[in-house]
């Protein structure tokens, strides 16, 4: 979950509260709800049932009118949302950072140019063999981890070693790829890598999901009570 600050917290409090979305194309500009017809984000960490060892690529679908200036090939998406009220309007918050795989140009019945998108987040960039100058033999996990990291061109999210304590030694993995290697090492924490929405490699444990509670809860994650009691569902 991603830290927000108190003015998005107050207005998600605010029951005649909406969400606005836009999306920044890197060279290109940052397109609102005007241009936009429709984005979706998806990721199946899970598939029908918890899932562990896996490095999981988030996709992105977006339908937007013809921008005027032309888009590069694997130019970068980062879509972005906000929490308004009839006042107020919170800081954009990202919602991931995604790479151009295809795109179609068509019309609509109204004779408009609409550009359908369809990405990748950089989890495809770990498809690439390992290979590192720096670690030559054994590693530990954690060494290993910072060395796909850094060969995938991405930074590791804050919330991933705190979770590699043990110090596992991982042999070099010649003929493997980054990505099959960072399955084996989330298989060893019981989890799985993402990539966050703030574009950083990310581990997942299993360990580390709160507990279910059945509880009945907001936006925001917090329990609604009822004359100061929880409301089960």
């Amino acid at each position: 979950m991603q830290t927000t600050s108190a003015l998005y917290q107050s207005i998600l409090s605010n029951s005649a509260h909406w969400f606005e979305t836009q999306l920044i194309i890197d060279g290109v500009g940052t397109f609102d709800e005007h241009q936009l017809f429709s984005i979706s984000t998806n990721i199946e960490m899970f598939h029908g049932s918890p899932t562990v060892g896996s490095a999981v690529a988030q996709e992105i679908n977006v339908s937007m009118l013809l921008p005027s200036a032309p888009i590069p090939t694997m130019a970068v998406l980062r879509p972005q949302v906000r929490v308004c009220d009839a006042e107020r309007q919170s800081e954009w918050i990202p919602q991931g950072v995604f790479y151009i795989d295809t795109r179609e140009r068509t019309q609509n019945d109204n004779g408009l140019d609409i550009l359908t998108i369809h990405g990748y987040d950089a989890m495809l960039k770990a498809e690439q063999y390992f290979y590192s100058d720096t670690i030559t033999g054994d590693s530990t996990d954690v060494q290993m981890v910072a060395a796909i990291a850094s060969q995938m061109g991405v930074e590791v999210d804050d919330r991933t070693y705190p979770l590699m304590t043990h110090a596992y030694t991982v042999p070099l993995p010649t003929g493997y790829t980054c990505r099959e290697v960072l399955g084996y090492i989330a298989a060893m924490y019981a989890g799985g890598f993402i990539i966050s929405d703030t574009g950083k490699l990310r581990l997942v444990s299993m360990a580390d999901m709160p507990e279910e509670t059945n509880y009945l809860v907001d936006n925001s994650g917090d329990a609604i009570t009822f004359g100061g009691i929880r409301i089960l569902v």
